[in-house]
């Protein structure tokens, strides 16, 4: 049985290489060679014996050549290997590398410092109106949006700060909480107050931007320590951030009077549950201007508040009073102002 195997392997290999008969037996032996002599069909044992040697030599032969090329290619594999490996290692250090360099020290605290997980749930407002827009934010603040300006904040906030994007124009009026800052990020400027109020206003030419305090302090900084930070603590201060980062600040001039009658400077006025009208008056006498009521409704509200005619602006006063109310007002031409009930609520925004 091993006797045939053997026989069928010989002609397997003999098919398969041909050049064994002509490498064992040469022209000059094939021609010397008597078919008709052999007793047997088959080889005879020398030449069984030559052609195993010879195959056994050309297998040993091409095992060593699979083994060369298959070490090769193995090593080739690694190499390929390696130099992805190397290769993803170096982008991936450089990309975290930039990515930490880039992103502000904010961006990991809250608003933009949440990181933008998936599960974030954030509020984006944009006031496409004409006019400005009347926002409640969840901490209790206020927010007037003034024409073609967006804000975006994490829905609720987050645990230990009040951030929020701001693109365009708006007044802030900031609910009092000392153990969570409010900062509002605009153009790569950061303004942190804890409770006050102030205008921002990234719609300037030549990519400036402006803080205007109201009342209150407020602290603005860089994102990208482009200058030093800047403290503003007086009321009128407007801090002025050019596209190079070159800073200036200047005093508003403000309609005020020094002197009132029955109140002692300061001019403070504590008001509670006041009618609108006898607020009105009292602001008219102490800024010597006339302020209308558009609507008869207004008449029927109260308000309960400080008013300083000594340091604030009647503008920021009416400001703050509609923003509270939901009204808005007109400045007129002959220098009076108009109170109308503002229509475009965030109830009715968020409904659009």
């Amino acid at each position: 049985m091993k006797h045939d195997k053997k026989q069928h392997q010989i002609k397997k290999k003999i098919w398969k290489m041909p050049f064994l008969v002509d490498e064992l037996f040469k022209d000059e032996d094939w021609r010397k060679f008597d078919g008709m002599a052999m007793e047997e069909p088959v080889p005879t044992e020398t030449m069984k014996t030559l052609i195993q040697t010879a195959i056994q030599n050309q297998e040993k032969a091409q095992d060593r050549k699979e083994l060369r090329r298959y070490r090769l290619v193995k090593l080739l594999r690694y190499s390929a290997a390696a130099a992805i490996l190397l290769f993803f290692s170096f982008h991936f250090v450089t990309w975290w590398t930039k990515d930490s360099v880039v992103q502000p020290n904010v961006l990991r605290s809250a608003a933009k410092s949440v990181v933008e997980h998936k599960d974030t749930v954030w509020t984006s407002i944009e006031n496409k109106n004409p006019r400005s827009i009347i926002l409640d934010l969840p901490d209790g603040s206020h927010v007037r949006l003034f024409a073609q300006s967006h804000i975006r904040y994490v829905k609720n906030f987050v645990d230990n700060a009040r951030d929020i994007e701001l693109t365009g124009k708006a007044y802030f009026d900031v609910a009092s909480d000392p153990k969570r800052p409010f900062s509002v990020l605009a153009s790569g400027t950061k303004t942190t107050a804890l409770g006050t109020s102030f205008t921002i206003n990234t719609k300037l030419k030549h990519k400036a931007v402006t803080v205007a305090l109201h009342t209150g302090k407020v602290l603005v900084s860089s994102l990208k320590n482009r200058f030093k930070q800047v403290f503003l603590a007086d009321p009128g201060q407007k801090l002025t951030v050019d596209a190079r980062g070159a800073t200036k600040i200047d005093v508003v001039n403000k309609e005020k009077t020094l002197s009132m009658p029955g109140l002692s400077a300061p001019a403070l006025l504590k008001l509670k549950n006041t009618p609108m009208p006898a607020v009105l008056q009292a602001l008219e006498a102490a800024f010597k201007k006339q302020i209308h009521l558009g609507d008869k409704g207004i008449a029927a509200i109260h308000y309960t508040g400080e008013i300083d005619v000594h340091h604030d602006s009647l503008k920021d006063i009416l400001t703050t009073i509609c923003l509270i109310n939901e009204l808005r007002f007109v400045a007129n031409a002959d220098g009076s102002y108009t109170l109308y009930k503002q229509e475009n609520t965030i109830t009715e925004h968020l409904n659009n």
